[in-house]
């Protein structure tokens, strides 16, 4: 019995499955390609090329984990210098065409990623240099946060900001070749919509969401920058995530053109919440520099057994299936969801929380948590008290912070689960946020 069907259609080419490596390191040449291949990937984005020598730079060492730093930064790291990349023009003679015979002897398209700075005729260039040589589709890197910000600035606010430039790239790029092109975008361009409207009206065939921002650390042990002087790319890990997703989901909104998610996936789960609001590929990155090629064949098998554990026969079942519950709630709908602001001591909340003692160890972290000091600990008797009346907001954090999953809240009229740290809250649910 075969499994389910994980191929992706896309601007006019067929992706074996939704998992590609991001665009990096990753895939500087064949053998990176191979690694990627020999592990499944539906399809080969390469490093960023360039022409221009600035962007080619990069000191030594550049790349500094976190993990020095603890709990929430361990899986982090910042790193420093432009591309890090071999000039556009060797790169499309020696390397790409390498890659190209792997991509087509596996049946899997390429996607070449470009970057360069103000000079629209080296986007040119570039593109068909790469058209010419076989790739299946450019990704148009508009965003690079490394290597705009070792610009001094001139490049980032040229291409982060500047809509007309942005968009002239791309029409131009557009109009020079014929394999479609992706624009990536950063996380941090604000005002977002006018990006979007602006790429999709020049001609982007789809939008890789996102790039990531500059960041520093700082050891204050040593009360200098950790690693290097300034700031740099910051890798933001699985904390990207959500950022990242909300902002998918605005990108949605705004246009219909196919979008590729990036930022943050660690794991299947994470790959399966940007296919669910509405992405049809994703590209893996940052995780892999940390635990090697391996982990795309786990996040393919993962997608895999969700899916068959789900009973999805393809990917088109599910694809933006959450993506209405994302959008469609208005503002005005949301206010009627409201209550009177519950002021602990003047009017008790209708929601409370209630414990599992099966499931409770007695960990006293619920104590520690709730700033109303709703939970009270008798080490003596081994116990722990609760004051719905006089305290409880009914605000829910308690839920997700216990180790055991042991709190729930519940209406007190009724005894009606209403959140138990799954899913949707039930306020929040189709079949109640309208009544």
């Amino acid at each position: 019995m075969s499994g389910p069907d994980l191929s992706v259609k896309m601007a006019g080419l067929t992706f074996r499955n939704p998992i590609l490596p991001g665009a990096s390191e990753i895939v500087f040449d064949e053998k990176g390609a191979e690694k990627c291949i020999a592990q499944g990937v539906g399809g080969i984005v390469t490093k960023s090329f360039t022409s221009t020598p600035f962007l080619r730079t990069r000191p030594r060492p550049w790349r500094f984990n976190c993990a020095p730093f603890g709990k929430g930064l361990e899986n982090n790291f910042i790193a420093r210098g432009g591309l890090h990349s071999m000039a556009a023009e060797r790169a499309a003679e020696q390397l790409v065409p390498k890659i190209v015979r792997l991509c087509r002897n596996e049946g899997i398209p390429l996607i070449v990623s470009i970057a360069e700075g103000v000079n629209v005729d080296e986007w040119i260039t570039d593109a068909r240099r790469f058209e010419q040589v076989g790739a299946d589709m450019l990704e148009l890197n508009l965003s690079c946060p490394i290597a705009l910000h070792e610009s001094g600035g001139t490049v980032g606010k040229a291409l982060g900001q500047n809509i007309p430039l942005a968009t002239e790239i791309v029409k131009a790029v557009k109009k020079a070749i014929r394999i479609p092109i992706s624009p990536k975008l950063s996380i941090g361009w604000d005002p977002y919509a006018p990006h979007i409207k602006g790429l999709v009206e020049a001609g982007a065939d789809c939008l890789t969401n996102h790039n990531n921002i500059v960041g520093m650390l700082i050891d204050v042990e040593e009360e200098v920058p950790f690693g290097l002087l300034g700031s740099g790319g910051c890798v933001l890990s699985r904390s990207f995530l959500p950022w990242s997703l909300g902002r998918v989901v605005e990108a949605r909104q705004l246009t219909q053109v196919p979008l590729i998610g990036v930022g943050g996936i660690n794991q299947a789960q994470d790959a399966l919440m940007y296919l669910l609001v509405g992405c049809s590929l994703v590209e893996v990155a940052s995780a892999v520099h940390r635990n090697g090629y391996r982990l795309f064949g786990k996040i393919i098998k993962g997608v895999s057994e969700w899916m068959e554990r789900k009973g999805y026969s393809s990917t088109k079942e599910f694809i933006g299936k959450v993506l209405p519950l994302a959008t469609k709630v208005s503002s005005s709908d949301l206010l009627s969801m409201e209550s009177p602001f519950p002021m602990p001591q003047e009017k008790s909340s209708p929601i409370i929380p209630i414990i599992d003692k099966d499931d409770c160890t007695l960990c006293g972290k619920c104590q520690d948590f709730c700033l109303s000091g709703v939970y009270v600990m008798d080490k003596a008797k081994r116990a722990i008290t609760i004051d719905h009346e006089n305290k409880c907001w009914g605000c829910g954090g308690c839920v997700g912070w216990c180790p055991k999953n042991a709190i729930k809240l519940i209406e007190k009229a009724t005894g009606e689960v209403v959140w138990d740290g799954h899913g949707l809250a039930k306020p929040y649910r189709p079949e109640n946020w309208k009544k």
